[in-house]
């Protein structure tokens, strides 16, 4: 792979989409190409014509066994790379354990709302989290709401109802947060930390996790098993992921 060190590669001046793979074809690849041009768009950055042919090509020669592709794209690169889904082959979905951050989410930053190269801090979050037995720390803004997850969006469900933080809070609109807001009705609210023991339920989302129950957040514990709403929403998701994505403008 030659690359050349643009003000992506060496200011962060660059996006990317992570897209899960099954039977070597990207899931929802209209939606990530919507988000992805959305922030080339805001970078100054144009996506070369071909792409689409230039990534099948590449699948068609790396992507067998392989359950995520990544696109990475800056001003004069356009790179993939493969690897295996490490969601795909949990024994069981247990349910993740989460906690909070030190760390603030800018709301004023643009970079917050665009999926940019500039993703170190999330990164370094999520490893720190990892040696203390967390598996996704969550993310308050300057105002103390709750925001996101390093990788992951953020649900609760109260009375069968689902609850996530506004854009506005200062998160990225992920494309399974996009699909759930499409699929039903989802309340988008300002949430405080102090609210988390009301809720029924809550889960995380990523494009390649799907839907992942929450068991424990901080101090508070949740149930976590396919009887549950969430569990119900992870399997309708596994047969909705192969139909084309319900709206990906």
């Amino acid at each position: 792979m030659n690359l050349t060190f643009d003000d992506g590669y060496q200011f962060g001046l660059g996006a990317f989409e992570t897209i899960a793979l099954v039977n070597n074809q990207p899931i929802w690849l209209e939606a990530h190409e919507a988000r992805l041009r959305r922030t080339l768009d805001w970078l100054g950055i144009t996506l070369p014509d071909d792409w689409q042919q230039q990534l099948q090509i590449y699948l068609n020669k790396n992507g067998d066994g392989m359950g995520v592709v990544k696109i990475m794209v800056s001003a004069n690169n356009l790179s993939f790379t493969v690897r295996a889904n490490p969601y795909e082959n949990l024994p069981s979905r247990p349910g993740f354990v989460l906690a909070m951050s030190d760390i603030r989410r800018n709301e004023s930053s643009p970079f917050v709302y665009h999926k940019t190269f500039n993703y170190g801090e999330s990164i370094l979050a999520k490893r720190q989290a990892a040696k203390a037995g967390i598996d996704e720390p969550i993310f308050c803004n300057s105002r103390g709401e709750l925001t996101e997850g390093s990788v992951s969006n953020l649900f609760f469900i109260k009375n069968d109802r689902l609850y996530t933080p506004p854009i506005e809070a200062g998160l990225l609109p992920g494309i399974v947060r996009a699909y759930l807001r499409q699929r039903y009705e989802v309340v988008e609210k300002t949430i405080i930390p102090h609210e988390i023991g009301s809720f029924d339920e809550c889960f995380i989302t990523n494009s390649l996790m799907g839907i992942m129950p929450v068991r424990q957040f901080g101090t508070h514990e949740f149930p976590a098993s396919a009887q549950t709403m969430t569990g119900t929403l992870y399997q309708n998701y596994l047969q909705d992921r192969l139909r084309p994505f319900p709206n990906y403008n």
